[in-house]
């Protein structure tokens, strides 16, 4: 297909034209952009179906919902935004005044009078809904994702759709702009959850029980039997080790073992032979669930603080290739054997309690393998300005318009030649060559004076207080949706130390306190669920949460230490951290070859301070993609450092 054609189609799609033939992808010219699995629908596709049947401009829809009546997990206030332009077609300009907030800063320059423009994160707020009265940002970096509108250093617009637009002169309806902000590849994330399945430990704790309440029913009623007895005692055992965790094929092998030698015993009748049999069936079908969707890292204690119940791991990643990158599917991390594709960050996280009994979900961790490297090597205004961490997401329809503006300009360089009009003709050629450096250099990976690749691959959420606001929303949600009052993340002081001293992790995770490094200024995670707190009317502070489960009064108390680097705020200081590295009942308290300390429900001995929301019931909605600026990050440039 021409660049002719090609343009064509992209007019056509902005313009909701029905397409009568499958349309050329980025791909077939060379230009890749992704290629989803033919289950998914492309970029442009959905495009199209959106702009094809498109939300009426100022529908009355939830908020973040973009324009659905079936609220996603994660959804955009910028598309809220977007839709109250109004009805009409609008000018890239105007596009941008109502997208950014703009004002003209008069200068002089070598004492002649300038002026520039200068742009800043748009803020407003809603005005009904649930979130009346609640400000919002559109913030750069989603403008990005979304390949609307790129910026320099400098704040001048150098790509995007609205780039385009204005150098065709092309003018854009609230669905055409709606339609590229519900393709950002943020709104596109996948999440695969590892660990116990809703309602599956319930079903396992009952099947549990009837075959441990059998089994003394059948041991009781035939403890003139020692050899019987014996059996069944080794069958409990087996039962403990369960309690505990082992799930595995072994101890189930162990138990049908014991199981089979008891039946065989002459005095046995086929009564309670079926009944042994009955409870062991169900309690192997109930155990299924458990198993297939097990977690990797529950027993890494470098990274996961022991004690807590119902660990779980989730991973969001994004399963469409990302051609323009080193490798379309980038090699998975921590959990490469999930046979997930492109992995963007991962959370871990488990079950604890507050002293009144609330539940928690505690963060153990949270991480970004394809990020991390990126975001220390380029600075903020490197990450969104398009030139070293190039976004291919809907980039085909900017390339598309920017083909026929070259055509349209190398036209108008004609006639101003055949006018005798030099001036002209040169400020064209300058128009021409720029327009056809940005198209050369959007899928050209360049080098830089070293021989490295001075472009630097693309994902989503780059910067960990953007993965970390995500990941936080996320758990936020979900406890809302399963009854649980708090999400709190583990303090430095009680788990990241153990990986060694990192002063990413200390500001990342922060403190009981809501303090980063020494235990002083600001700590992305507590200062992100501060946010939260004053969005959904919450609260977020120190709050008490359990060591392990208070079910289970008998400890295996256990200590760490550590000694803080000799330069720094600490200066060597030394920190003695207790966890709890078993919790079990008093019968498996008595059997196990562990020393166990009581403490019961309520013992001050049982909680440590960590920094929580509380969860309110408004987050069960939609969540809100990108965090409010302010705060954290008060200079837009400014990088920010993890690990």
């Amino acid at each position: 297909m021409s660049l002719r054609n090609l343009f064509q189609f992209g007019k056509r799609l902005l313009k909701g034209k029905k397409e009568s033939a499958t349309p050329a992808t980025g791909q077939q010219q060379k230009q890749i952009t992704y290629e989803p699995k033919p289950s998914q629908s492309q970029g442009q596709e959905l495009a199209k179906q959106e702009i094809r049947n498109p939300p009426v401009v100022l529908k009355k829809t939830k908020p973040l919902q973009m324009g659905d009546d079936i609220a996603p997990a994660f959804g955009s206030s910028t598309y809220d935004w977007a839709m109250k332009i109004g009805r009409g077609k609008y000018s890239a300009d105007e596009w941008l005044n109502h997208l950014t907030s703009s004002r003209k800063v008069n200068m002089r320059i070598f004492g002649k009078p300038a002026s520039r423009i200068e742009r800043a994160d748009k803020r407003f707020k809603y005005d009904s809904g649930p979130f009346a009265g609640k400000e919002v940002n559109i913030s750069r970096e989603e403008l990005f994702d979304t390949n609307l509108a790129i910026f320099n250093e400098a704040g001048d617009l150098t790509g995007g759709l609205l780039y385009a637009a204005k150098k065709f002169g092309l003018k854009l309806d609230a669905n055409e702009v709606g339609a590229m902000i519900k393709l950002n590849p943020v709104n596109r994330l996948k999440a695969a959850e590892f660990g116990v399945q809703k309602g599956a430990q319930e079903t396992f704790n009952k099947a549990f029980d009837e075959m441990t309440n059998t089994i003394k029913a059948v041991k009781l009623k035939f403890r003139a039997d020692s050899d019987l007895t014996t059996h069944l005692d080794d069958a409990l055992y087996q039962m403990g080790s369960m309690k505990n965790g082992e799930l595995g094929k072994g101890v189930f092998n162990s138990l049908r073992n014991s199981l089979r030698a008891a039946k065989a015993r002459p005095d046995v009748r086929e009564q309670e032979k079926i009944l042994l049999n009955k409870a062991e069936a169900k309690l192997n079908s109930a155990v299924t669930p458990l198993r297939s969707n097990k977690t990797q890292y529950g027993n890494e204690t470098n990274y996961t603080l022991q004690g807590g119940k119902d660990y779980r791991e989730t991973v969001f990643y994004l399963d469409e290739p990302v051609a323009s990158n080193t490798k379309p599917f980038m090699d998975p991390g921590h959990f490469g054997n999930t046979g997930l594709k492109n992995q963007i960050y991962h959370v871990r996280y488990d079950t604890r309690f507050t002293p009144d009994g609330k539940k928690v979900f505690m963060i153990n961790e949270i991480q970004s393998d394809v990020n991390q490297s990126i975001a220390k090597s380029l600075s903020k205004s490197e990450q969104l300005s398009g030139t070293r961490r190039f976004n291919p997401f809907q980039a085909d329809i900017e390339l598309n318009l920017l083909a026929k503006n070259r055509n349209k300009l190398m036209d108008d360089i004609n006639v101003a030649i055949q006018q005798g009009q030099p001036n002209k003709v040169q400020a064209l050629t300058k128009e021409a060559r720029e327009v056809q450096q940005k198209m050369n250099n959007t899928f050209t990976r360049q080098r830089d004076q070293y021989g490295d690749m001075s472009r630097k691959d693309y994902f989503p959420l780059v910067e960990a207080d953007a993965y970390g606001d995500h990941a936080l929303k996320y758990l936020m949600q979900k406890a809302a949706r399963e009854g649980v009052d708090y999400v709190a993340v583990a303090p430095f002081s009680k788990l990241s130390f153990r990986q060694g001293y990192k002063a990413g992790n200390e500001r990342f995770y922060g403190y009981a306190t809501g303090k980063g490094i020494g235990n002083k200024g600001k700590a992305v995670m507590p200062e992100l669920m501060k946010k939260s707190a004053r969005f959904y009317n919450t609260k977020a502070g120190p709050t008490k949460i359990s060591l392990s489960d208070p079910a289970m009064p008998y400890k295996s108390i256990k200590k760490d230490k550590f000694k803080y680097p000799d330069t720094g705020t600490k200066k060597g200081k030394e920190i003695t951290s207790e966890y709890h590295a078993e919790a079990v009942d008093e019968a498996t308290a008595k059997a196990a070859d562990f020393s166990t300390t009581l403490i019961p429900a309520g013992d001050p001995r049982l909680y440590f301070d960590a920094f929580a929301i509380r969860v309110s019931p408004l987050m069960r909605s939609t969540q809100k993609t990108y965090k409010s600026t302010g705060g954290l990050v008060v200079d837009m440039f400014k990088t920010m450092r993890y690990n």
